[in-house]
């Protein structure tokens, strides 16, 4: 007969009549194990104020780091709007590459430097380009739609849960945005929630 023994403890491993054994397992989804390790980070552009009903490009993240970056949410913050009706669009671009927004690169509000870390005891920064729009830029005309939202609702938080969209070395996203009919002035954020997939994550799995 074997005895599986913990040689520190000297606990042995209950089986039971099915021959199975009784374990006790504690489990945590790879985003809060990559926030623990300090590499789970959320990107958000500030507020934009957009003063027309106009598809802008909003949002533009690239992954420069070596390891894929897994993008498990979009979030989108929606003030009020002055004199806009109906609905808002709002489009996720797969590897966009030009546009007034790459061009002007106007740094998100929050994005490649340690305070996106969503560990606030660690250092590490995001190595990517993470750009915010702004009202009169053009929307992205290159790359695909890779996900797409309506509402009717053009106002409020809105969020978009991906499971993991997957952004190797290189590659990016963009997200266009339009907001209601006869706009005029509305306050926006865009935001984007991710963790890195490096090897001390990659070994949890």
């Amino acid at each position: 007969m074997t005895i599986l023994r913990d040689g520190r403890t000297g606990n042995t491993m209950r089986i039971d009549a099915n021959n199975r054994a009784s374990t006790s397992a504690i489990t945590e989804p790879l985003a809060d194990f990559a926030a623990e390790k300090g590499v789970k980070f959320n990107i958000n552009t500030g507020d934009i104020t957009l003063t027309n009903a106009t598809a802008t490009s909003v949002l533009y993240l690239k992954n420069n780091e070596n390891s894929d970056l897994l993008v498990t949410a979009l979030i989108y913050n929606l003030g009020n709007t002055a004199s806009g009706t109906g609905d808002v669009k709002i489009d996720v671009i797969r590897n966009p590459t030009a546009g007034d927004i790459v061009t002007n690169a106007n740094d998100a509000l929050v994005g490649s430097g340690v305070s996106a870390n969503q560990n606030y005891g660690s250092n590490t920064a995001l190595s990517v380009n993470a750009y915010k729009g702004a009202s009169g830029e053009t929307a992205f005309s290159d790359g695909a739609v890779s996900v797409s939202t309506r509402s009717s609702s053009n106002t409020g938080r809105i969020i978009v849960s991906l499971g993991a969209l997957v952004l190797p070395k290189g590659a990016s996203l963009g997200v266009n945005y339009t907001p209601p009919t006869s706009n005029t002035s509305q306050i926006t954020q865009f935001a984007v929630a991710c963790y890195l997939k490096n090897e001390e994550v990659e070994a949890f799995k």
